[in-house]
C-alpha cells in the first residue's frame, strides 16, 4: 500500500530532523504555583552556591568580569526577562553548569531558573517561607536543601575544603563530626559563602534530622 503523498513528506521531514540531531526548545507551561517563585528565596541561593564562588563569578574574582551573587548582577551577565532562550546566562547554565566541574545544577534547578525568566526575572524579595520543621527526611528536605545551597562548593571530586556534600555518607559524616550545622549556625565558618543564612526553620531542619542519626530516609 502506498502512503498518501502528505504522510510520506511528513515521515521523511521527521527522518531528516532526526538523523541531523534536530533539537527544539522543550513546551513549558506556567502553573497557578509557578508565580510564587521568588528570587531571592529560590533562585539567588542557587547561583550564590553554583556560580558566585570563590575562583568564578564571587565579588572577589568576578571571571570575565561577571559577578552572580546579587540580582543586578545576574541580570548585567545577559537576562532577557521573558525569553529564557535569549538570555545568555541561561544558555551558559545549559551547557555548562551540570557537571562536577561547575555547579552540578540538577534538572529541577534548571527548570525553576527557566520558569523564574520566563516570569520576567522580577527581583522579588521577602518572600513568605515555605518551610516546615516537622518535615525533615533527608531525601524530602535536607538533599534539596544541600542541592540549593552547598552542592555547588561542596561536591566531589572538587570538594571544596575536602567537604564532600553530594552524597548521603559525606553529608552524614560532615554532620556527625559538628562541621556542617556549625557552619550553617555561623559559630565557625560562614556557609553558604556568600549568601545569607539559613532561615531558622531550615535549620531546625537539619538538628532534627542530625538527632534523629542522620537516616538516608
Amino acid at each position: 500500500m502506498k502512503l498518501p503523498k502528505i504522510v510520506f513528506a511528513l515521515a521523511l521531514l521527521l527522518s531528516l530532523m532526526q538523523s541531523q540531531g534536530c533539537k527544539h526548545e522543550p513546551v513549558i507551561v506556567l502553573t497557578a504555583a509557578d508565580s510564587a517563585i521568588c528570587f531571592e528565596r529560590d533562585i539567588l541561593p542557587i547561583f550564590v552556591s553554583s556560580c558566585a564562588k570563590s575562583g568564578c563569578h564571587d565579588q572577589v574574582t568576578a571571571k570575565e568580569e561577571v559577578i552572580l551573587n546579587n540580582w543586578q548582577g545576574i541580570m548585567a551577565a545577559g537576562v532577557k526577562p521573558g525569553n529564557p532562550k535569549d538570555s545568555k546566562v541561561f544558555e551558559e547554565i545549559q551547557e555548562d553548569m551540570g557537571g562536577p566541574a561547575y555547579g552540578n545544577l540538577n534538572a529541577d534547578q534548571i527548570l525553576l531558573i527557566r520558569k523564574w525568566i520566563m516570569l520576567g526575572a522580577k527581583n522579588t524579595t521577602n518572600c513568605p517561607s515555605d518551610c516546615d520543621s516537622t518535615q525533615f527526611k533527608y531525601s524530602t528536605a535536607i538533599k534539596p536543601l544541600i542541592d540549593k545551597y552547598c552542592i555547588g562548593c561542596h561536591s566531589y571530586p572538587n570538594a571544596s575544603a575536602s567537604v564532600e556534600l553530594s552524597s548521603h555518607a559525606g553529608v552524614a559524616a560532615s554532620a556527625a563530626g559538628g562541621v556542617l550545622l556549625n557552619s550553617l549556625k555561623h559559630t565557625t565558618n560562614w556557609m553558604p559563602k556568600g549568601g545569607n543564612k539559613l532561615s531558622d526553620c531550615e535549620i531546625r531542619q537539619f538538628e532534627k534530622w542530625i538527632n534523629a542519626g542522620t537516616p538516608n530516609d
